[in-house]
């Protein structure tokens, strides 16, 4: 059985340049940061411990998205997908990479899409959740979605620090207690973003669409029966979704378990989302390889469930895109 992971991360310059968490990691954790920047021996030492066989790798949060300037932010994602195709190209039976966009440029986003994929060989893209407070439920984002569903490559939608407007109605008294990030914050800002997409009618206008979302589904699987009972309770009171948000979950997302290795979590997202549309990961190296593959390895189910989880449901979803010895 093959243990596949895929929400991995690392940082390279100059896209990772003043990257907060990088600064912070160079002075304050000297080997966190070593892992971050590397994708050679390091990286698969810790791999191998944990019997990891494949990770897909990430530009680190925000990746290019904070950019201010976007011809720059354009060229920095440019530059990383192909820097990223070549660590792929180096050790493909370990690495497979997903594409970095700047979407601060809809069109340019879409276009660098199909060329990693097409061009590259890039299993599909990472994007960082809003671009400096523009969400992809926004019109302009339908033919990036339209690319991703022709080639049949999925988005990953990683958290990011949430909008500014929230940072200051919610979470603004709370900064040094890390409130807006992975405690709290991240999955709360990523699960909303997963709604707006949903209640858009994205997944009407593009039914083979198929995303990823982390952290065991950013709490949406635990918040399901909600979502459905009480959508289209307000306004005009019309539900203009062909079907329950639920069901757009179940059936245009994948989740992982990165960085949340909690049975009761874990089981109510097996529950919710079905034994199909789990996947393993682990968020390295802000997480341990050995403690997430452990998790997986010992929680209660049954093993073709486990297979499911380990590699067969990310098999299924990149196909030929990672290597046929992971099947």
């Amino acid at each position: 059985m093959s243990l596949i992971a895929l929400e991995e991360h690392y940082a390279w310059d100059p896209a990772s340049d003043g990257n907060v968490v990088a600064t912070w990691l160079r002075s304050n954790n000297p080997l966190g940061y070593d892992r971050l920047y590397d994708r050679g021996p390091l990286r698969l030492e810790q791999m191998d411990a944990a019997g990891i066989d494949f990770q897909i790798l990430s530009l680190f949060d925000p990746g290019v998205q904070d950019r201010t300037d976007v011809a720059q932010a354009i060229e920095h994602a440019r530059l990383a997908n192909d820097n990223l195709a070549e660590t792929v190209r180096d050790n493909p039976s370990r690495f497979g990479g997903f594409a970095t966009l700047a979407t601060q440029d809809p069109d340019a986003a879409a276009a660098e899409f199909e060329r990693a994929v097409t061009d590259l060989g890039l299993v599909g893209a990472l994007i960082n959740g809003h671009c400096q407070g523009r969400y992809l439920d926004d019109p302009a984002y339908e033919g990036l979605f339209e690319r991703a569903e022709a080639l049949g490559a999925p988005i990953y939608l990683h958290p990011t620090t949430p909008h500014k407007a929230v940072m200051e109605a919610w979470f603004a008294p709370y900064v040094n207690d890390g409130m807006h990030l992975a405690s709290w914050g991240f999955s709360v800002e990523t699960g909303t973003h997963v709604l707006r997409l949903i209640y858009s009618g994205l997944f009407d206008k593009f039914p083979g669409l198929q995303m990823i979302i982390g952290h065991l589904g950013e709490m949406l699987p635990f918040n399901a029966y909600r979502a459905d009972r009480y959508y289209g309770l307000g306004g005009d009171g019309v539900k203009r979704l062909k079907r329950l948000p639920s069901e757009y979950l179940r059936d245009n997302f994948h989740v992982t378990t990165s960085g949340n290795f909690n049975p009761p979590a874990f089981a109510c997202t097996l529950e919710v989302m079905g034994a199909d549309r789990v996947m393993f990961s682990v968020d390295y190296p802000m997480d341990n390889n050995v403690d997430g593959a452990r998790f997986l390895a010992d929680f209660p189910m049954e093993e073709s469930t486990r297979r499911k989880v380990s590699s067969e449901n990310a098999v299924r979803l990149f196909g030929d895109r990672i290597p046929a010895a992971l099947a």
